[in-house]
């Protein structure tokens, strides 16, 4: 300490020793950094045991505005001086917002091939052929289908990959007959009850309007599309403690959400 500081500390005198000056100087000093130290070691390990702050999360149309908003009411009523705030975008625009540190948890409807994401399973999703309730037929083959008024979303929302994705599986040959691009599962379905056309949907997205009555499932002849939501968070990213409780919470409760339900 002497050498660091360049001055004398303590005067030695034989078998004892005496601080100088300089010492009673630095002394208040030096306690005052150890009890900084000690308050900040406290402070800290309040921190891995507090669950409260604002949690941002990133999510995909579907988990975004027919999973989520479920999930986040139990999570505060437990946590109640947590806040969220969910920001809805493509699945493609969710992902690079997490490689990209914008946003440290999100929901997508389809993963991507990257050394620095993690890609957790979370909710398994079925993809039907939603269709007005006019349209009498009970299922259609896909040889009927593409000659359907077809209604789409844009590119780089994870219903439209997954769909395309199984398109191509199944050999599917000839292209849809789309009538329209939407942005939005909320502006497909209400095109579907104008009777614009037909699309294939989530059946979380529609689980409410099929029960009433609003549009109706056809099937699609020896045909089932299935696909995943993945949470997505970036591997070297340390989580804050709110949000570790909550991508707990969230694994905990993937088992527990029934499509359709």
């Amino acid at each position: 300490m002497e050498k660091r500081l360049g001055c004398r500390l303590f005067d030695r005198l034989g078998r004892s020793i005496k601080p100088t000056s300089k010492a009673d100087i630095l002394y208040p000093k030096a306690l005052s950094i150890i009890d900084d130290i000690k308050k900040a070691k406290e402070e800290l390990s309040a921190e891995d045991q507090r669950v409260s702050g604002e949690l941002i999360v990133g999510a995909s149309t579907i988990p975004g505005a027919y999973i989520l908003p479920h999930l986040a009411t139990v999570f505060k009523s437990l946590h109640p001086a947590t806040s969220f705030e969910i920001r809805i975008a493509d699945s493609s625009e969710i992902i690079d917002d997490v490689l990209n540190y914008d946003v440290l948890i999100g929901i997508v409807g389809t993963k991507t091939a990257s050394k620095n994401l993690k890609f957790s399973p979370f909710v398994e999703d079925q993809l039907v052929l939603a269709a007005p309730i006019s349209r009498e037929a009970a299922s259609v083959s896909l040889k009927t289908l593409v000659k359907l008024p077809f209604l789409s979303r844009e590119k780089g929302s994870g219903t439209r990959t997954s769909m395309e994705k199984f398109w191509l599986k199944n050999g599917c040959k000839g292209q849809l007959n789309t009538v329209a691009v939407f942005g939005s599962n909320a502006a497909i379905k209400e095109a579907i009850k104008a009777n614009l056309g037909v699309s294939i949907l989530s059946r979380i997205s529609i689980s409410d309007d099929l029960e009433c009555g609003k549009i109706k499932e056809i099937k699609i002849k020896g045909i089932t599309m299935k696909r995943s939501f993945y949470i997505v968070t970036r591997k070297n990213r340390t989580l804050p403690n709110n949000y570790k409780v909550f991508l707990s919470s969230l694994l905990e409760s993937a088992h527990a959400i029934v499509p359709g339900k």
